[in-house]
């Protein structure tokens, strides 16, 4: 086994295994959370279980089992445009504990049940798949899709931020409660990853289709992609765990309440 296959190859396959595992064992324990918002953990766990079921769509692709065994590609386990949805509810919940979802909050979840029905269809009745897999038109699962993940990601962040610093406002306190500073460090964190996934993604639409380079066919290029984000999902998976050790002694000593 050569040194650059162990590192474009294997290196990037354990990484991704790890973090999914460690996604959706942290995310299922916030299920069983008490301390805190019981909806804003429910919505975290949900966002860390999305990200690892989504991560081993990944996996599949990269690792090839795709090629040998092309069902699994349509598997129900791509998320990702239920991710930035469900970290805009976690911090507007954990930030307003007493909001209640609203009849006009289902807009932003059209699209991500459009993409889960999507999936399940395409598993379901195997006529409805496209023999190319992804396609560029397709708002669910292509070009489009990741499009509306690059746009949707840093908008969804905005918004959170934007209710962090109204609940900051309304707090009226000079230093920085340790509930916002902790769901601070979580959108700055994010943000900085999705903006490395971002260029990653755009290097490789403005390559094939004005440079007439399939950078995912270089090996460097498809083990960035897929690292870019597993350490989105680390970041998530690291900030969990830290609120499921450090979350009930944090949530005593500085309550934030609901105004």
């Amino acid at each position: 086994m050569s040194a650059a296959r162990a590192l474009t190859f294997y290196l990037p396959i354990f990484l991704m295994a790890v973090s999914l595992l460690a996604a959706i064992g942290i995310g299922a324990l916030f299920f069983l959370k008490r301390s805190g918002e019981v909806r804003a953990n429910c919505l975290y766990g949900a966002l860390l279980i999305a990200g690892g079921f989504t991560q081993l769509h990944f996996l599949l692709l990269f690792s090839g089992l795709t090629d040998r065994y092309p069902a699994l590609e349509f598997l129900p386990i791509y998320f990702t445009l239920w991710l930035p949805v469900l970290l805009f509810f976690h911090v507007k919940i954990s930030l307003y504990p007493g909001y209640r979802f609203r009849l006009g909050d289902l807009k932003h979840f059209i699209f991500p049940f459009a993409q889960l029905l999507f999936f399940v269809s395409l598993w379901l009745v195997p006529t409805f798949r496209r023999p190319e897999g992804r396609y560029f038109y397709s708002p669910f699962y292509g070009g489009l899709e990741q499009a509306l993940y690059l746009v949707i990601w840093p908008a969804y962040i905005v918004f959170a931020y934007q209710y962090l610093r109204r609940r900051r406002a309304q707090l009226g306190r000079k230093s920085l409660p340790r509930l916002l500073w902790y769901l601070r460090k979580l959108l700055k964190g994010s943000m900085l990853f999705v903006i490395a996934y971002a260029i990653l993604a755009v290097s490789d639409f403005v390559s094939y289709n004005y440079l007439f380079v399939d950078m995912r066919e270089q090996a460097w290029y498809a083990g960035a992609q897929s690292l870019s984000y597993t350490i989105l999902l680390v970041w998530l998976s690291v900030y969990g765990f830290q609120v499921l050790l450090w979350g009930r002694r944090l949530l005593r000593s500085e309550a934030i309440g609901e105004k």
